[in-house]
Parts: structure tokens; C-alpha cells; sequence
């Protein structure tokens, strides 16, 4: 087995053991270990054997963030998202709150500042559904 078809292997694998248990989860990470090992090339080996200590987290997804500015980011996308004014407003408001979670992103620890700026994501498609919504839009 070369690297490429063991991280196929365990990509997929991450995707069917959503919601196991542990020691399931335990199991599988010990079975893709030994698998990384039969990897002839060494370097690629280590990558192999790192990527299948990886796999709980590859399962749970990343942590969410602690700090201040990952709640204030988060609270920002929950007050668009409920707010009821005219699409108008509503484009303005998640604009507002797109412009405050970049420099957010900018203030966080590191470890956060990406996950932070995604959140423009969600914002983005947002804006973009209102748009397309629009009477204005001649949709």
C-alpha cells in the first residue's frame, strides 16, 4: 500500500465512523497504525503513522474555539441569521457583521483566526440568497 491509497482509506473511513463510539474509534486507529507501518517508503510512513493518530480528530471535526473573539464571531452570525428586517437590512446587518468578524479573525489567537474568517462563509452564501430573493433581483 502506498500513502495516497492509505489516506484515501482513512478520509473515508473518518466519514463512516461518525458517531462511534470510542472504542470503536480506538480499534480503527490502532488497525490504520498497523496499516501505516507496511508503507515501504519511510517518509511516507510517518506521515501515514501521524495522519492514523489523527483519526479521532478527523471524526470530531476541530474543537470549537474558547476565545472571546470566536464567541463575539459566533454570536454575530446567530444575530443575522434570526434578524427579520427587509432583505435590504439584512444584506446591511450581515455585511456589518461580515466587516467585524474579519478584524475579529485578525485579534484572535492563531490557532482560531481561520476558523473565525470561515464564518464569512456562511455570511456570504447568506447575502447571496437574500440577493437572488430580491424583487429587485428580476427573479
Amino acid at each position: 500500500m502506498d500513502y495516497d491509497a492509505f489516506d484515501a482509506q482513512l478520509l473515508e473511513l473518518a466519514d463512516s465512523l461518525r458517531g462511534a463510539d470510542e472504542a470503536t474509534i480506538a480499534a480503527e486507529t490502532a488497525r490504520m497504525k498497523a496499516l501505516a507501518e507496511q508503507i515501504p517508503d519511510e517518509r511516507s510512513r510517518g506521515h501515514a503513522l501521524i495522519r492514523a493518530s489523527k483519526l479521532p480528530d478527523l471524526i470530531t471535526g476541530p474543537k470549537p474555539g474558547t476565545s472571546p473573539q470566536y464567541r463575539r464571531a459566533s454570536a454575530l452570525v446567530a444575530q443575522v441569521l434570526i434578524y427579520e428586517g427587509s432583505p435590504a437590512e439584512r444584506i446591511a446587518h450581515a455585511q456589518r457583521a461580515k466587516s467585524e468578524i474579519g478584524e475579529l479573525s485578525r485579534q484572535a489567537p492563531r490557532r482560531e483566526s481561520m476558523t473565525i474568517l470561515r464564518m464569512n462563509s456562511t455570511l456570504v452564501r447568506y447575502i447571496e440568497r437574500l440577493r437572488d430573493d430580491s424583487p429587485d433581483s428580476g427573479s
